[in-house]
């Protein structure tokens, strides 16, 4: 009963969100907040600081567009409510193509491409952020988490999500009570991409490449901001979706049959180490068929590609993509949490990745294992994140290498880097970790410029 009268309040809550005065508010904090960069520390204060105004209008426009009526009912129907993510602010508009290789998960790819498009380019039939499939399984990881929450995962974010534990007792109640509230007060997303658009003309050897790793818990698609947001400045990002159980639910193809994989839920005992690293050493060898599969494209060889038996033709031609790549100047990887950490690891299994950016990097995984980091490597820590452990096994691998940086993202927290804050009110997102100090539009704002400036510091 607790559990429902909170949905209840959270629901007359975003009512009065509605009201014009509470977005013009919300611009008064983005137009305070995002301009504060300038006072930072002088290695950041020059990142985009003529976008902030501009930035903060755009904030308060597409928080606007969030004023949606939360009941479910039709929430994954065509007449639902829909909302986009924020649009793309480079100057492409961005296409995409879904890839899934034949066979089982330790040999075959699961991957997202997302690409520049021309500018023209109509966005009529953006796909959904996350359908009922996919937030079922979204709320089983969190689930999974709060009852075995992983080791070197800080927690103190987190704090609200362990009372809704203590309250609801039983891992079943806790699953039974988010499954009630999501489709009430949850915003029904979209992507704003164009699936199979047509490719941008490229400048030159092609457009850089970053292939990117999720996290634990996501998928090819949960953090698409930073991919899509990519690819409109004319960068390839492929997104690599990890089929070993820590994300919050995938598949494969056997034939013509759909074999899913649920996440694999690890308990905190002795045998924990040996899992994870089981997984990170898969998730790494994963990144790099990904990569190979990309020269292939790029080089105009056959792929087979079975992800979508209903609309295959269309996925499958990929020849749009032959010689579009700068794969030899210019591949970089990138990764969030799990993703930050395997991203460290298979940067070294490759000589064509020329540099890495770690956000958050989960390092429990690699604790026992003898890596080296020896490219030249970005990482960026949310502020309640940073953990000793984890940059002592970074500091330990990268012991030869004078090109780690590391810097600190305030006000952030660990899931800001994701889009699900953006599928959640205000006060849910505090409760379930993903609100720190600045709202999460505000922030995923400022993790993009600091990605891209990253990047484009490289390219040039």
């Amino acid at each position: 009963a607790e559990t429902y009268i909170g949905w209840i309040l959270i629901i007359v809550q975003e009512r009065i969100k509605t009201h014009p005065s509470y977005f013009q508010i919300l611009h008064n904090q983005a137009m305070m907040v995002t301009p504060n960069k300038k006072q930072t520390t002088e290695k950041n204060s020059n990142l985009f600081t003529e976008e902030c105004d501009e930035t903060a209008e755009s904030i308060q426009e597409k928080l606007s567009k969030q004023c949606t009526w939360p009941w479910s009912d039709f929430f994954d129907s065509k007449v639902a409510f829909q909302t986009s993510l924020p649009a793309p602010l480079g100057p492409f508009q961005v296409g995409y193509l879904d890839l899934m290789t034949p066979g089982l998960p330790q040999d075959s790819s699961l991957l997202r491409i997302y690409y520049p498009a021309p500018s023209s380019t109509s966005i009529t039939s953006p796909p959904l952020w996350a359908d009922k499939e996919c937030r079922a399984g979204m709320l089983r990881f969190i689930q999974s988490a709060a009852w075995d929450w992983p080791t070197w995962v800080n927690n103190s974010e987190f704090n609200p999500l362990f009372a809704a534990k203590k309250i609801l007792l039983s891992p079943a109640g806790f699953l039974t009570g988010f499954s009630f509230g999501w489709p009430l007060v949850g915003t029904v997303r979209t992507i704003p991409i164009a699936r199979a658009a047509p490719l941008a003309p490229h400048v030159g050897s092609g457009w850089p490449v970053v292939v990117f790793s999720h996290g634990m818990g996501c998928n090819r698609f949960n953090m698409s901001q930073l991919c899509y947001q990519l690819a409109s400045k004319g960068v390839m990002v492929v997104a690599v979706e990890h089929r070993e159980g820590s994300g919050f639910g995938t598949f494969y193809m056997k034939g013509d049959t759909v074999e899913n994989i649920p996440h694999l839920q690890v308990p905190v005992n002795e045998d924990e180490y040996r899992v994870r690293n089981k997984q990170i050493n898969h998730r790494c060898q994963e990144v790099l068929r990904a990569i190979d599969l990309l020269v292939k494209i790029n080089a105009g060889e056959a792929i087979t590609n079975v992800i979508d038996k209903n609309n295959n033709a269309i996925n499958s031609d990929l020849t749009i993509l032959k010689s579009s790549m700068d794969l030899t100047n210019h591949l970089y990887l990138a990764g969030h949490s799990f993703g930050g950490s395997t991203v460290l690891l298979a940067s070294s299994l490759d000589p064509k990745v020329k540099a890495v950016f770690a956000m958050d990097p989960w390092m429990y995984p690699l604790a026992g294992q003898n890596f080296e980091i020896a490219k030249p490597t970005l990482v960026v820590n949310s502020e309640i994140f940073v953990n000793p452990n984890n940059l002592h096994v970074i500091n330990k691998a990268s012991k030869n290498n004078r090109e780690v940086t590391f810097e600190v993202l305030k006000g952030g927290v660990h899931l800001s880097a994701t889009d699900l804050p953006m599928a959640f009110p205000t006060l849910l997102r505090r409760a379930l970790g993903m609100k720190g100090k600045v709202d999460a539009e505000v922030t995923m704002v400022e993790i993009n410029k600091i990605v891209w400036q990253w990047l484009k510091n490289l390219i040039s």
